[in-house]
């Protein structure tokens, strides 16, 4: 899935802002931190040009924090911001949810759901696990059929890769994500959008509950 929105005239750019991007969902770069543009020049042998164009990218999607005279800064989120981000996720997939009619004939996208549960189930990794978090969600709203929704959410993606990879750092989180998920799946399978509503709410409020861990 892409993620990376803001069209790159250069290869290398979007290559060096996916290497970021990872570094920050590894934890490798923390909020604050400063963005060094001669050690990524050096580590892909390059000009500033690219990495200043990959920095461009991020700070566009709210990654990167950009401080004249000062450089580039890798942007932290407040309790509030966090608690925005998580009630926008949620009143997206609650109103993409209203929208889905006949989930259960849906065969192509429930077999997309359930391809992302079986690489969920195997996954070991807490940042490919955070990927594939979000390409279930995103294919929840894709069962709304509005590309309204669609380009809302992914939108907020990144920050909300973010935020997921300090939820799935607590322990036991995942395994517990992981039976939540396929609850969800099995509720489109069998039309019950009540139960799927309940759930997705609760699941939204367990991920602020752990973040506020993390961040206070």
């Amino acid at each position: 899935m892409e993620l990376l929105n803001y069209p790159l005239d250069n290869a290398l750019s979007k290559t060096i802002a996916e290497k970021i991007l990872d570094q920050i969902l590894k934890g490798d770069l923390k909020p604050g931190d400063k963005i060094v543009e001669s050690a990524y020049a050096e580590l892909f042998h390059t000009s500033r040009s690219p990495i200043r164009e990959a920095i461009y990218l991020l700070a566009q999607e709210g990654l990167i924090e950009r401080i004249p005279r000062k450089g580039a800064f890798i942007r932290g989120y407040t309790i509030s911001e966090i608690q925005d981000l998580l009630d926008v996720r949620n009143n997206i997939e609650n109103l993409a949810a209203k929208k889905i009619t006949d989930p259960h004939k849906n065969k192509e996208l429930l077999n997309e759901m359930k391809s992302i549960l079986k690489n969920m189930d195997k996954c070991t990794s807490q940042i490919e696990y955070t990927h594939l978090n979000y390409a279930f969600h995103f294919t929840l709203i894709k069962f709304s059929k509005s590309t309204i929704f669609e380009d809302i959410y992914s939108k907020i993606a990144l920050p909300l890769l973010r935020i997921q990879g300090m939820h799935f750092d607590i322990d036991d989180t995942i395994e517990k994500s992981k039976r939540e998920h396929k609850k969800i799946y099995e509720f489109l399978k069998d039309n019950q959008m009540e139960e799927l509503l309940s759930l997705l709410r609760k699941h939204t409020e367990d991920v602020i509950l752990n973040v506020r861990k993390r961040v206070l």
